[in-house]
């Protein structure tokens, strides 16, 4: 599995596309943050409050988290190595979790400049207030989790094609009907009193909860399923492949 997530790790770290990939999303959050005026710039808000750039993340991450993740497997059947990959002597859900784990540990990377945000609302800040820490590592967490999924979601997808660019597009849509879709929906007059139970399937309902500052443990679980569920999907995907 850990030889697994090296190799993705290097193969991405290999070529200029992939120090791209990082330069551009640290890029386009900070123009958000600090340059483009609306609510999640902090030099227009007057709060010191980072709820808007965790709600602005998993945005940026839907559409760029795919293009990391749709060369796990697409690549692979693309130059024919996934044979190799899966006659080694590792089982097919070591291989998926070592896909995941690499995408997954290149979503960190991503964003790791959010600490320059704070830093920069450290230095904002009047003498005496404070960041509410406590929403910061609810929001955290919830973050983590959310790419999590995005990570399991995109992988699995790339378990489906030796298109990349088939990989990516389906990445994109899927990820956002799971983080947008049941919400969106929940804004129309005909479902009626179904509207909150929708707000609350959708993982921007739920993610709602952790920016808020609530560590929910239902919401947790809620979330780990997806990211089970998706393994589960790609490690039924490759298996089907071996037939």
């Amino acid at each position: 599995m850990w030889q697994i997530f090296g190799k993705d790790i290097k193969q991405f770290f290999g070529s200029f596309n992939g120090y791209l990939t990082l330069i551009g999303f640290a890029v386009v959050a900070g123009l958000f943050f600090w340059y483009l005026e609306g609510p999640n710039n902090l030099l227009f808000s007057g709060f010191a409050d980072p709820t808007p750039a965790f709600r602005l993340l998993p945005w940026l991450l839907i559409f760029v988290l795919p293009a990391v993740s749709m060369r796990a497997f697409s690549e692979e059947y693309r130059t024919g190595t996934a044979e190799i990959l899966l006659t080694k002597p590792v089982t097919t859900g070591k291989i998926v979790a070592g896909k995941i784990l690499a995408v997954f540990g290149i979503g960190i990377l991503m964003i790791l400049p959010l600490g320059i945000y704070f830093l920069g609302m450290h230095r904002l800040m009047i003498p005496g207030e404070r960041i509410d820490t406590g929403m910061v590592l609810a929001a955290l967490t919830g973050l983590l989790l959310l790419i999590g999924i995005f990570s399991a979601t995109g992988v699995w997808v790339s378990s489906l094609t030796r298109s990349q660019t088939g990989a990516y597009l389906g990445g994109v849509f899927i990820l956002f009907l799971l983080y947008y879709g049941f919400y969106g929906l929940a804004s129309f007059q005909w479902v009626g009193g179904a509207d909150y139970f929708l707000r609350r399937l959708s993982l921007a309902g739920v993610y709602d909860r952790f920016t808020g500052g609530l560590i929910d443990w239902n919401a947790v679980a809620y979330l780990i399923f997806w990211i089970l569920l998706f393994s589960y999907l790609s490690v039924w995907s490759l298996n089907k492949q071996q037939r």
